[in-house]
């Protein structure tokens, strides 16, 4: 089988995308597939047997590059009439799309809550405006209107969404969640529980949230502070991973030393049984991948109805309406007295199950 997969940034450093596109492309070729990937930009350590096809976009702005590296991929895609195109997002050229990043249209909605009511009309009139926006609308329109793939769904909500907001048919939409490494992910990490701590600065008896986000604002960091606000006495610790900014951690200082920064980090399979619960109060994750992590590693989790990944959580933790400090500060007074708990094992797939499903899928030519 010959496999072309589309993604601007082939690099598994940049996100969780390009993360599953790069493991994706090398268990395929680990299983003796023909594969090409089209991008404009490839990390080093590739496999000799993944063939790179790098594109030129505009590079600013951002909406510009989104659009010329789509069409870009377009012209070469075409000259390859026997491969199974595979896209996650920003093309419209492909035979199966896999929206990694969800649904634009939902994500605009959801994220809007982001901003008080009283501006958000405006707000949200600007946002539509934006080049950036109007070209990945018209991209996904035209996704689901015109080119009309073969679709993976990398959690229900994402399936939904797909349904209820472009009309799309059922049988054309496959559900093939998220999956990940429980040898590296496991709660026999917490043997290294008290090690971690002390690196980090955290008491051995603290209970300890952890927060983990690359872009903090989406993930809820700032209803998480006014959550932790409108606690009275707060009797633990909010450990946040990821790059916070001055006027983050500016913030954050008016809550007496309860949160603490933890900067990046490429050890979280040992942070999370360290900690005691992941609060995770996300605008919009299709499938937040630190749930599954967290839940793997043996702590229950804390997120939204807005991150697909709540379809995990089930009795192991809280799914809470996004944008709601109140709703978020009950959940951790719970979790804080033992009322939130990993009570059940957690059911998902290991990542090369997940890609063993997404390699049949193709192999049956998309063919439920």
């Amino acid at each position: 089988m010959k496999i072309c997969i589309a993604i601007e940034k082939f690099d598994p450093a940049v996100g969780g995308a390009e993360r599953y596109c790069w493991d994706l492309a090398h268990y395929l070729a680990g299983r003796g597939h023909r594969v090409a990937v089209v991008c404009m930009h490839a990390a080093n350590g590739l496999a000799s047997s993944i063939t790179v096809r790098r594109v030129r976009p505009l590079k600013f702005p951002q909406g510009l590059r989104h659009l010329s590296f789509a069409l870009l991929h377009r012209q070469v895609a075409r000259g390859m009439p026997d491969y199974i195109h595979f896209g996650v997002g920003n093309t419209f050229f492909m035979d199966i799309y896999q929206p990694h990043g969800g649904v634009h249209k939902a994500w605009f909605e959801r994220d809007s809550l982001r901003t008080a009511p009283s501006i958000r009309p405006c707000l949200r009139l600007l946002k539509r405006l934006s080049l950036k926006d109007m070209v990945q609308r018209g991209l996904e329109w035209w996704t689901f209107k015109m080119t009309r793939p073969r679709v993976i769904a990398i959690s229900e909500m994402v399936a939904r969404d797909i349904r209820d907001l472009f009309g799309y048919p059922q049988e054309r939409i496959r559900l093939i969640p998220n999956g990940i490494d429980q040898v590296k992910f496991s709660p026999d990490k917490r043997a290294k529980r008290r090690e971690v701590r002390e690196r980090i600065g955290l008491k051995d008896g603290e209970f300890v949230f952890v927060f983990v986000a690359n872009n903090l604002a989406l993930k809820g960091f700032h209803v998480l502070l006014e959550a932790c606000r409108r606690i009275d006495p707060r009797h633990f610790k909010v450990l946040v991973i990821g790059p916070a900014s001055g006027k983050d951690q500016a913030e954050a200082q008016r809550l007496d030393g309860t949160v603490v920064f933890g900067g990046r980090a490429t050890d979280l399979e040992y942070i999370y049984p360290a900690c005691d619960c992941l609060v995770h109060p996300s605008y919009y994750d299709a499938c937040s991948l630190v749930v599954l992590e967290a839940l793997a590693s043996g702590i229950p989790v804390i997120t939204t109805s807005a991150n697909g990944a709540g379809m995990f959580v089930g009795g192991s933790g809280r799914v809470i309406p996004p944008a709601d400090p109140d709703a978020l500060a009950h959940a951790m007074r719970e979790a804080c007295s033992g009322k939130v708990v990993l009570s059940q094992a957690v059911v998902f797939k290991d990542q090369d199950a997940v890609f063993a499903e997404v390699e049949a899928y193709m192999l049956s030519g998309g063919e439920a």
